[in-house]
């Protein structure tokens, strides 16, 4: 196994710290570390780097066993039988750098969004919200709705408690729209709160991601829908976004265009 990749916060300065396997999946696991309150996922190559990500090439076949112990040092990440070594890797910086997307291009993405996302993700809210109308949405999605709405009026508390944990999938529906409102926020250089406490709602993988988006940290391929919204040729990084999991990249996108569509004119 060679550690290719590896997010920037993780190499710790000083002791080590003990923790275990979350969840584990046939390209990834996901272990945590209390003391720290840290999450790292460690991922094969196909998934690429992320806010989480611990890169690695060569990974078993068996997915690991939950409550795995695990343990952080200093240049070493130990899971069970498994040592992964950083020095040899290249820690990434998962912070966005800040953008100005274009409005036009904003509002292609949200057509182009609406006419490709799965009917059963978060992308029927946004015509909601630029339009005040849309399709028909089934009663959790007008939950979401009342929670984008919410974020839309500056009601954070009541936005965030709509939405945290609402949903279907490893990370909620509505926890990926809060991460890419989030994001959106970041990369436009807006005011971003701190997570509220409605966020401990949500299980401890989603908020880890909701953590990252707070901080401005995303994957490899929200750097390049990011800068490609500055122009026309934005639709093959978006493309890249929406295929993560069934609906979590559409999720996502739907929170950034909303939270993108609520900048000044």
């Amino acid at each position: 196994m060679r550690v290719l990749a590896y997010p920037s916060w993780l190499r710790p300065a000083g002791s080590s710290s003990a923790g275990r396997v979350l969840a584990a999946f046939r390209r990834s696991a996901y272990l945590e570390f209390p003391r720290t309150d840290a999450v790292v996922a460690v991922v094969a190559p196909e998934l690429g780097r992320g806010p989480l990500s611990l890169v690695v090439e060569g990974l078993p076949r068996e997915p690991l066993g939950r409550g795995t112990p695990a343990r952080l040092s200093a240049g070493r990440l130990q899971v069970g039988h498994l040592t992964f070594e950083l020095d040899a890797a290249a820690p990434w910086d998962a912070t966005l750098p800040a953008a100005a997307p274009d409005p036009t291009q904003v509002r292609r993405c949200c057509e182009w969004l609406l006419s490709c996302a799965p009917r059963d993700s978060l992308a029927a809210l946004v015509p909601h919200l630029a339009e005040g109308r849309g399709p028909a949405l089934e009663a959790w999605q007008q939950r979401a709705l009342a929670g984008a709405r919410a974020l839309a009026a500056g009601d954070l508390a009541s936005g965030w408690g709509l939405l945290c944990g609402l949903g279907p999938g490893l990370t909620p529906a509505g926890d990926d729209f809060l991460c890419g409102w989030m994001l959106a926020l970041f990369v436009t250089r807006r005011p971003r709160p701190w997570m509220p406490e409605a966020a401990r709602s949500t299980h401890r993988i989603a908020r880890s991601y909701l953590q990252a988006a707070c901080l401005g940290q995303a994957s490899e391929a929200w750097h390049r829908l990011v800068i490609a919204l500055e122009g026309p040729h934005w639709e093959t990084a978006a493309r890249t976004v929406v295929s993560v999991g069934h609906t979590s990249g559409a999720d996502a996108l739907a929170g950034f265009l909303a939270g993108l569509r609520q900048l000044p004119a």
